[in-house]
């Protein structure tokens, strides 16, 4: 009897230790598991905040860069953005800088010109490069036929997907450049990224779509602007479809100028070239021919007589008579002359043979996408407060408002009195 209870006994200890062995086992397991799965989701969280800082710098850096074009390339004016490295070492000044890209207005796509702008290499969290593509209408070599100012548009749009819009709903919101994170590659577009000895420190290859995503289902082609100039291309954002995993940041136009306007000196250029203009050998005699119209639709834009209204001509200054880099804000600079050639008009009440106006920035009424637009007056001047509207189209004689440019108020009408 006691041998029987003594074999239960040990039986159960058994048991009960096979049990806690079984269970340290699948403790220890479900350990592994979440120490494992915890260390995947931080590598990943860590890529993303790699990418994430990457795309932030080069898009601070492309801003900044357009900022200061002025000062780094003198009477060039501002807003430019450089070309994409698009050839390495191949090129002039080497891998990651930016040279000549294509034909003028045309967009262009290439890696990220990192040495241009004064960076180390960008790279991913999956250690590749970053790409860029720059419009036509902003990039600087060769540069555009149009003028630069807060009226050039992009010519990005970039979609969530198919008809979902990001940015480029309107022509007046498309994007200026745009950078991608060549997330890796997809097994379904054989991409190859290989070597080709011309990016020694990137690595890979200068074949854009071997890093860039499509997917014919929806016309996407993340590797290919349009070669036409002033064409509008479509970038697809990550998730766009399976077969795109391009994450895009995007650079408009109110990122650069909304940066620009708060240079402490742009108000100087502004102020200064309107009243260096109104007293310029080219002004002071009323030039011929009258003030001039634009076509924006023409490569360059043409200029053609302006119009008379009661006792004014009226139209823009002749690009001729603004000072390089002024002449990028031609469209900007209204002009009104007296038809007898003698004072017939007041500025803040000092008689005037003529008048200047810089229209300043367009305000939510107005809009400035088109040639005919471009051309009609009152998407440039308000009667609010001051009636220069009424004044420049009627042919009046009384001009009144600021003579100097303010970035509080961009919108209003400064002006400049021709004695």
């Amino acid at each position: 009897m006691n041998t029987l209870r003594t074999t239960h006994s040990i039986m159960r200890r058994q048991r009960g230790a096979a049990f806690i062995v079984m269970l340290v086992i699948m403790i220890m397991g479900i350990t592994a598991y979440l120490v494992s799965a915890l260390s995947n989701t931080a590598v990943s969280n860590k890529r993303d905040e790699t990418t994430v800082s990457a795309l932030a710098q080069a898009k601070e850096a492309l801003i900044s860069y357009a900022v200061t074009y002025s000062d780094t390339h003198p009477g060039q004016g501002f807003g430019f953005l450089p070309c994409p490295d698009q050839n390495g070492t191949a090129g002039v000044n080497g891998e990651g800088s930016s040279e000549t890209c294509g034909n003028q207005n045309v967009s262009a796509i290439g890696r990220l010109p990192w040495k241009t702008l004064g960076l180390m290499p960008m790279r991913n969290g999956n250690n590749e490069c970053l790409w860029y593509a720059v419009a036509g209408t902003y990039k600087n070599n060769p540069m555009t036929y149009n003028m630069m100012n807060w009226d050039n548009n992009g010519l990005f749009q970039v979609l969530a997907a198919s008809g979902v819009v990001l940015t480029g709903q309107t022509m007046d919101s498309n994007a200026a450049a745009v950078i991608f994170d060549p997330d890796l590659p997809l097994n379904i577009q054989g991409q190859n990224r290989a070597p080709d000895g011309l990016a020694p420190i990137c690595g890979g290859n200068y074949t854009d779509s071997n890093f860039l995503d499509s997917d014919v289902a929806i016309g996407a082609n993340n590797a290919t602007p349009s070669t036409t100039a002033n064409a509008v291309s479509q970038f697809f954002n990550t998730g766009a479809t399976t077969n795109i995993n391009d994450r895009i940041v995007f650079i408009t136009k109110s990122d650069i100028f909304n940066a620009i306007k708060k240079r402490n000196d742009f108000g100087i250029f502004i102020s200064n070239g309107l009243s260096s203009t109104a007293t310029s050998a080219c002004m002071t005699p009323l030039p011929p021919p009258q003030p001039v119209a634009i076509n924006f639709n023409n490569a360059p834009p043409t200029e053609s007589a302006g119009t008379s209204v009661g006792i004014l001509d009226i139209g823009r200054v002749p690009k001729a008579c603004l000072a390089s880099p002024l002449d990028n804000w031609q469209d900007n600079f209204l002009y009104a002359r007296c038809t007898s050639g003698l004072s017939c008009l007041t500025v803040n009440g000092t008689s005037c043979r003529g008048v200047i106006i810089f229209a300043g920035e367009r305000n939510a009424f107005q809009t400035r996408l088109n040639n005919t637009q471009k051309n009609t007056w009152s998407n440039y001047l308000e009667d609010t407060p001051n009636a220069n509207l009424t004044e420049f189209i009627t042919g009046g004689n009384s001009f009144s408002g600021a003579s100097a440019f303010t970035a509080a108020t961009p919108s209003s009408d400064i002006l400049a009195c021709i004695l």
